[in-house]
């Protein structure tokens, strides 16, 4: 067999040397995105079951102070309590009904029955009367009620009082008389659409097949409601829920399950490993897809470069390949001796150097991104329950005429349709400053005896566009960090909005303890760092300016001459998509 002449022994190590270091940042590549996309992934899933559980939580203890609400009504107990002429009473307990229907827009339905059978009330907008004997069917559906762990609560989640087939939640409870201890009166039982168990059963008209499933479960194991409506009413497979938030693993899925803290209930969640998995495979293959392109790439480039490199020396390089190979410490030394080999070597090493560079800084970015964006709208949950609530109360303000509290209701209104926005990330900045007004009056109604606040705006650039919950963080630390520290003296906010055709600023100052100058230092340097364990943040406010916009737009504090702290926000001054002017990318506008 012909022995390689030197040239292509040189070609031929440089590619094996290629390609084995390309297998190792494969390999090292691989391993590293699977495991931060798989954790990505479950961390992203205990936050949404977390929430869940939280939202759920909420809306118990509300229907428990319903339920305490009208037990605890003369009215109704007048009624249950009367043993000759009930319906003396029952104007004034149905009226006792009807409120709690038009307080609260979800209730289908709710009814007493006496326990001596003698009456019944019920009020709704969605009474079951196309029932035939419906006292019966609630009676027995009372009878395979599940106990809710507080109190003598029961529920069942079935669709038998709906006409278009809905499931809808029934909560039983025991009514007493509040003069005899022991003597129970009757039952009540109130029906009534629940949002986060209904919302299991949403995501299931929306595809016939899950790789993420999330039950609600009784912590005898019992399926309450299901994305897979078929388990409904089923035992869950695993029912050990000792620990909340607790993670275990199976041959095909991932188990996350959180306790709705008071009650006996779990959300689970089940994520099959391909769902965890699949868009890390893509990811490598894409990986792959780059790295045996540079190789082949390099291995061209650096044949060329070796070929080039050794011309001068044909001849030499003819007599090398007919050296054996005991003579390999000669052949060393000439390559050690060329200057030419040292240049290839340098370049190559560079340019592979930037190209892991850049992979490393769009995968950084990117994470960032999604991290930031997932913060700012974990509060996108049930908005119009959220909504409704605060307007009811507003009403019930405006009534009772208290001027403060449907003011400060209206305020906190206003706070949170602008914090959601519909989902969007980017606002204008009169939409921000309208948002921090709102934010400041709910503060300074807790805080009248030390706080006050002043906004300057210029109308011009109000429809310029800013990142969503900019000011609020700062206002915040203004107050906490400045005029709380203030030991009870009264201090300032001012807002100062302004800019010219270019540029846009808007500087927070607080008349608070202030810094000094070494601190202002710490901190303008501390903002430039993206820390994903901060919080919603200073910093993570600055780094998403300046993914949007750049890296000269963002934060800086300063000393304030009067006292406190002045931070300014700068901006360029685009326009949103309804204005005049639109120096950026519209396909790239979140």
């Amino acid at each position: 067999m012909k022995e390689l002449t030197f040239d292509r022994k040189m070609i031929r190590f440089i590619t094996r040397a290629l390609i084995f270091s390309t297998l190792i940042i494969i390999i090292v590549s691989a391993i590293s995105t699977v495991m931060s996309i798989t954790n990505k992934s479950t961390q992203i899933a205990k936050n949404e079951v977390e929430a869940m559980a939280i939202n759920t939580e909420d809306n118990f203890n509300q229907y428990n102070n319903l339920i305490w609400s009208v037990i605890l009504n003369r009215h109704i107990q007048d009624y249950l309590s009367e043993e000759v002429d009930i319906y003396q009473y029952s104007a004034d307990a149905t009226s006792v009904l009807d409120n709690v229907c038009n307080m609260w827009g979800n209730v289908n339905f709710i009814t007493i029955i006496r326990q001596d059978e003698k009456g019944q009330l019920i009020k709704g907008n969605a009474i079951p009367n196309w029932i035939i004997n419906y006292k019966e069917v609630i009676k027995g559906d009372q009878e395979n009620a599940i106990p809710m762990g507080k109190s003598a609560m029961q529920m069942t989640f079935t669709k038998q009082y709906s006409t278009k087939g809905d499931y809808t939640l029934s909560i039983y409870y025991p009514l007493f008389s509040n003069l005899r201890i022991g003597k129970r009166l009757g039952t009540l039982c109130i029906n009534l659409n629940d949002a986060n168990l209904s919302q299991l059963l949403a995501s299931s008209d929306n595809s016939q097949s899950f790789a993420v499933d999330t039950a609600f479960v009784h912590k005898d194991g019992r399926i309450i409601s299901d994305t897979r409506r078929e388990e409904i009413d089923t035992q869950f497979a695993n029912s050990k829920f000792k620990d909340s938030g607790r993670t275990s693993m199976s041959r095909t899925e991932l188990i996350i399950n959180q306790k709705v803290k008071g009650w006996d209930f779990y959300y689970v969640t089940r994520i099959s490993w391909w769902e965890l998995l699949k868009d890390s495979v893509w990811t490598v293959l894409l990986l792959l897809v780059v790295l045996f392109i540079i190789i082949a790439f390099s291995v061209r480039l650096a044949r060329q470069m070796v070929i080039k490199a050794y011309e001068p020396w044909g001849n030499v390089v003819q007599a090398m390949g007919e050296v054996s190979d005991g003579n390999l410490e000669t052949r060393l030394e000439i390559v050690e001796a060329d200057p030419d080999m040292h240049v290839v070597s340098k370049g190559f090493n560079s340019m592979m150097n930037q190209v892991i560079q850049l992979m490393e800084q769009i995968k950084e970015e990117q994470y960032q991104m999604d991290r930031i964006q997932m913060e700012a709208l974990q509060s996108q949950i049930q908005p119009h329950f959220l909504y409704n609530t605060l307007d009811c109360i507003h009403w019930q303000a405006v009534a009772s005429g208290n001027k403060e509290i449907s003011a400060l209701v209206k305020a906190l209104a206003s706070y949170y349709r602008i914090c959601l926005s519909k989902g969007r990330d980017i606002i204008t900045i009169g939409e921000e400053l309208e948002y921090t007004r709102n934010y400041l009056y709910i503060q300074k109604m807790r805080y009248d005896e030390i706080l006050d606040y002043e906004i300057i705006e210029d109308k011009s650039i109000e429809k310029a566009i800013i990142p969503k919950l900019t000011l609020q963080p700062l206002v915040e630390n203004g107050i906490y960090h400045g005029i709380k520290m203030m030991n009870g003296k009264k201090g300032k906010i001012f807002i100062k909005a302004g800019g010219n055709e270019e540029q846009v600023y808007i500087d927070v100052i607080d008349e608070g303890a202030g810094m000094t100058e070494e601190e202002i230092r710490e901190i303008n340097e501390a903002v430039k760092v993206f820390d994903e364990e901060f919080g919603y943040g200073v910093r993570n406010v600055n780094r998403r300016i300046q993914l949007y916009y750049g890296e000269e737009y963002g934060l800086t504090y300063y000393l304030n001459p009067g006292g406190g702290v002045r931070v300014r926000v700068l901006l360029p001054n685009w326009y949103d998509r309804k204005g005049r002017r639109k120096f950026y990318d519209e396909s790239t506008d979140s």
